[in-house]
This record gives structure tokens, C-alpha cells and sequence, in this order.
């Protein structure tokens, strides 16, 4: 928080923090560059999210692809290095990027990291990386996202759903 003196008023500004939710699809990459761009050069905050998803690791396990800890590990592991590369090839490196990685249901995550951290909006593309059937009976992550959000949420659609 800042205190401006101005005309002999001092007026308090709020940081304006979004969450923007990433799962490395193109729409997402586009969800990123329109935080840039809401943000202007100098944002206050630009928090960005990934969840591994929990389905995901108990489908591995179930699979016996390894033990639950080691697949974790690996997952997080890729993740980080996908967050940075990802946040690199977007030209978006600098101290007011806040990565954040977590476990969970995605949409609930979304939300509750929305709140943890006090956000004023939450980015996020319309399309992800999934297309599976439960999608087709319960909806994406970005619509379950704006079911359940108490704040604002703004859909970036990919290039070709703008023609």
C-alpha cells in the first residue's frame, strides 16, 4: 500500500493483484499476455498459477506408473520448469511475477488461491489442454471457475474462437 500526496490530500492506492490460472495451452499463453497488457509495464502484482491436477496423480498411481510420493515429485518438478520456461517465452521474468504451484482439484484451487491472496481478478483462457468426457458432462475448468469465483473473471478466448 502507497500514500500519494497530491493537491494537499494524501489518497491511499490499493496494489491490484490478478491470478492468472496456466496449464501451458496456447489460450492460456494468451491469458498471460492480456495480464501484461491489463497490467501495463509496471504491474503491482501478477500472480501466476498452475495445479497439478489430483486426479491426475491417483490415475498414475492406480496405474502403478510408480509410488504416489515419486510422481508428485516428478510432476512438480516438470511443473516448475514448464512455469519458468513458459513465463519465458512470454517475456515475463521479473520480481512482480509470483509463481505458485499447488496439488488439487483445479477450479477449486483457482478459487482458493483467489482468496488467499486477496486478488482482484482471475485471468484465465477459455480452452485448455483437456478434452475428455468428463469435461463434456461437467464442464471446463474455466467454467466451474466462474460458477463457484466470487470475483471477477475474465475468459481469454484463443485467436481462432475471436474469427
Amino acid at each position: 500500500m502507497a500514500i500519494e500526496d497530491g493537491d494537499n490530500e494524501q489518497t491511499e492506492t490499493k496494489e491490484y493483484k490478478v491470478l492468472v490460472a496456466v496449464d501451458f495451452s496456447p489460450s492460456s499463453a494468451r491469458a498471460l499476455r492480456m495480464a501484461k497488457s491489463i497490467m501495463g509495464r509496471k504491474p503491482d502484482r501478477i500472480l501466476v498459477l498452475h495445479v497439478i491436477d489430483r486426479n491426475f496423480v491417483e490415475k498414475c498411481t492406480n496405474s502403478q506408473i510408480g509410488t504416489e510420493k515419486n510422481i508428485r515429485e516428478t510432476l512438480f518438478l516438470q511443473a516448475k520448469k514448464s512455469l519458468t520456461d513458459f513465463l519465458r517465452s512470454e517475456g515475463m521474468e521479473d520480481d512482480s511475477i509470483k509463481k505458485l504451484i499447488c496439488e488439487g482439484i483445479p477450479f477449486l484451487e483457482i478459487n482458493k488461491k483467489a482468496v488467499e491472496y486477496g486478488v482482484d481478478m482471475v485471468i484465465m483462457g477459455n480452452r485448455g489442454n483437456s478434452g475428455d468426457m468428463q469435461t463434456i458432462f461437467f464442464g471446463s475448468t474455466t467454467e466451474r471457475v466462474l460458477r463457484f469465483m466470487s470475483r471477477p473473471v475474465l475468459c481469454v478466448p484463443i485467436e481462432e474462437d475471436r474469427k
